[in-house]
């Protein structure tokens, strides 16, 4: 696991999900070089983040098969990072947890100032032991000595609540883990939930913002499921966060900051630009942009992005969707059975036509 500080809860998502679904084609290698561009200092350290910036993910060709990642750099730091390409593979990849590149390639290009990279603040040792005294029960050695630690970066940044609630659910019996995932497969008091509060059918919908599968899912699916059977007063749509990076963390807070009646407003206008905002030289600041519209201001994104309500919304849904088993987005579940991506709105309407109350 990569331990790199308390990355907002998209470092949580990745470090708590062994499942996470690997990017593929475009879109998944534009998701990935987001992500890249957002975490660059950490990645590579201060240094080579000074002289360097990722620029684009290519598929191999020809002799040069294998993927690469196109860097900008400084003319005069090209020799440098020539020479320490072999450490940017290794330490991409490490980030990734699975192998994204073969190959380093070079373009010269003005590299502006990096991205600040997170402070990382060393938990107190009385945190780190009380930590260790709450996860003893945990039986699996490498999930407890994970949970440890990071139970002891959150209770440091004031987010203890979840370790309690992930190390009880570990050290739970198979059924009382299920009892306790019941509780999840209905609206919660929080949730953000479009349609009527009598419709008899319930998707909840486990989805990250950096997520090209979960932008078609708005695109393609939401349209007619809204039309057809949310304004019917068939469906209610219950939409959690599972952000799978600090970008996609970043944009649900924005999302909760728009606040509960223009929330799937926001929704709507963060998938709908995803590309524009993901492929920007500053995806945070393009994302406030693309906001400014629903009337969220600078002043107030900046607020929102340091408000402890809102983030502990995020972590209680990547609580309740790393119970119920999600490991990929877009995450459905129809009438409180699990479906993963089902695929198109034929599918899901299959689904709701068969499984529907």
């Amino acid at each position: 696991m990569r331990e790199n500080g308390f990355r907002a809860i998209g470092g949580l998502a990745q470090k708590l999900t062994s499942g996470i679904a690997r990017e593929g084609g475009k879109a998944g290698r534009g998701a990935s070089l987001m992500r890249l561009k957002a975490d660059w200092p950490a990645v590579v350290g201060p240094e080579l983040a000074r002289m360097t910036r990722p620029d684009a993910l290519l598929a191999g060709r020809g002799a040069r098969a294998g993927k690469a990642l196109r860097l900008k750099v400084s003319g005069a730091a090209a020799l440098e990072v020539q020479h320490r390409s072999s450490q940017i593979v290794e330490r991409v990849n490490a980030y990734f947890g699975h192998r994204v590149i073969d190959d380093v390639r070079l373009v010269q290009g003005v590299i502006s100032a990096p991205p600040r990279a997170p402070t990382v603040q060393r938990p107190d040792p009385a945190v780190e032991q009380d930590m260790a005294r709450r996860t003893a029960d945990v039986k699996d050695p490498d999930l407890r000595a994970a949970l440890a630690r990071l139970g002891a970066r959150i209770a440091t940044g004031r987010r203890g609540f979840l370790l309690g609630g992930l190390g009880a659910l570990a050290a739970m019996g198979l059924g009382d883990r299920a009892q306790a995932q019941r509780q999840f497969l209905e609206p919660l008091p929080g949730d953000h939930v479009l349609g009527k509060p009598d419709a008899p059918n319930v998707l909840i919908d486990y989805a990250s913002f950096t997520c090209p599968h979960c932008a078609t899912f708005n695109a393609a699916v939401m349209p007619v499921l809204k039309r057809d059977w949310i304004d019917t007063g068939k469906l209610r749509l219950v939409h959690r966060h599972y952000p799978s990076d600090a970008i996609a963390t970043r944009a649900s807070l924005l999302a909760e900051c728009a606040g509960p009646d223009k929330f799937f407003a926001a929704v709507d206008t963060i998938f709908r630009t995803q590309v524009q905002w993901m492929t920007a030289p500053d995806p945070g600041a393009e994302l406030m942009t693309v906001l400014a519209g629903l009337g969220v201001g600078e002043a107030e994104a900046q607020a929102c992005l340091a408000n402890d309500r809102l983030l502990d919304k995020v972590i209680a849904d990547v609580q309740s969707g790393q119970a119920l088993g999600v490991n990929s987005t877009p995450t459905l579940f129809i009438n409180e059975q699990p479906y993963g991506n089902p695929g198109g709105i034929d599918a899901i309407v299959a689904i709701l036509r068969q499984v529907g109350r």
